[in-house]
């Protein structure tokens, strides 16, 4: 993909626009820190949308968005592609109006949506960025006064449609259909983590949540001879093929039978589970120690399961020489 310069009177009116607005915890951090995320993110998204068919330009429309204008066959692929990239805040199906005055303006998103709230109760939402001689409630108050002359019903408290105008700077734009992102951190702006897979979603969910915050994770899989190994790569696949555009993880396979039919002959069967466990820690570690990676994640939680207490918990922690998230 390639960065283009466009404008309203030379975009292509006839194929759709999409904004996709980046998330604010990128916000939150110092500039410099800013343009690495953006960076990052920016590419984590040019990945996504090549898997979903879309080969056009991404342009960086303002410091918080990017414009993609895909066909109508890529239209909704490219969305549910882009809100699955973490770092994106929403992707927006927008309607660009042309305007130099406020009337103008108001005039135009009244003719783009006056079909939608005809009879039906509406509150125009109306959000700028930029210099401007009026404020977001002018437009509001004067879109507002338009379409209730098309035969809407102004209700600013439980509307059954809300007119979403965006401003930026000297474009405009009506959102035709918003769709929340996920947030976060964009993917790999992080150092890599382990997570220890099992045969359930504990661990997806675990990996999940540390992939919303940035991080890489790679993942190990204790085999124990049993129908739950090819569910747990299954599994793990599909997380990845979905949400993790811009890495792609390690699976280290440890075969771990012996040590389990080791541990009837050789531990008690009060503590055989959460001895089970250290193991796997330990195993865990010293992948994670040879090929540099600073931490693990398991899915475990407080009380959830027998094995799952605070003084079980506690012991695999003490036994692993990796921090376990």
């Amino acid at each position: 993909m390639t960065d283009h310069t466009t404008t309203a009177e030379t975009r292509p009116s006839d194929r759709p626009v999409i904004h996709i607005t980046l998330s604010g915890d990128i916000y939150l951090k110092s500039r410099r820190t800013q343009k690495g995320l953006v960076h990052r993110l920016r590419r984590n998204l040019e990945l996504a949308l090549e898997a979903a068919g879309y080969s056009g330009p991404l342009q960086r429309i303002s410091s918080h968005r990017f414009e993609i204008q895909p066909s109508e066959d890529e239209h909704e692929p490219v969305i549910e592609a882009a809100t699955r990239v973490f770092g994106v805040a929403s992707v927006d199906a927008v309607t660009p109006i042309p305007y130099g005055t406020l009337e103008g303006l108001a005039e135009g998103v009244a003719r783009a949506t006056s079909g939608s709230v005809r009879g039906r109760r509406f509150a125009v939402r109306a959000k700028r960025r930029g210099t401007h001689d009026w404020k977001s409630p002018d437009l509001a108050r004067e879109a507002g006064a338009r379409l209730r002359a098309e035969g809407g019903i102004v209700d600013l408290t439980t509307p059954d449609v809300e007119v979403a105008v965006t401003v930026l700077d000297n474009h405009a734009y009506v959102v035709t259909n918003h769709r929340k992102g996920v947030g976060g951190l964009p993917l790999g702006t992080q150092d890599r983590v382990l997570c220890l897979l099992s045969g359930g979603f504990d661990a997806v969910v675990a990996a999940w949540m540390l992939m919303s915050r940035g991080a890489k994770v790679d993942f190990v899989h204790i085999s124990l001879n049993c129908a739950q190994s090819d569910h747990a790569l299954a599994v793990g696949r599909e997380l990845w093929q979905a949400w993790g555009h811009g890495f792609e993880p390690e699976v280290h396979l440890v075969e771990f039978q012996p040590v389990k039919d080791a541990l009837f002959d050789a531990v008690d069967a009060r503590m055989r589970q959460v001895t089970l466990k250290v193991m796997m820690a330990k195993a865990a570690s010293a992948i994670a120690d040879e090929v540099g990676i600073e931490a693990l994640v398991t899915g475990d939680s407080l009380g959830q399961v027998s094995s799952q207490t605070l003084p079980h918990l506690v012991a695999v922690s003490k036994s692993s020489n990796t921090p376990i998230l």
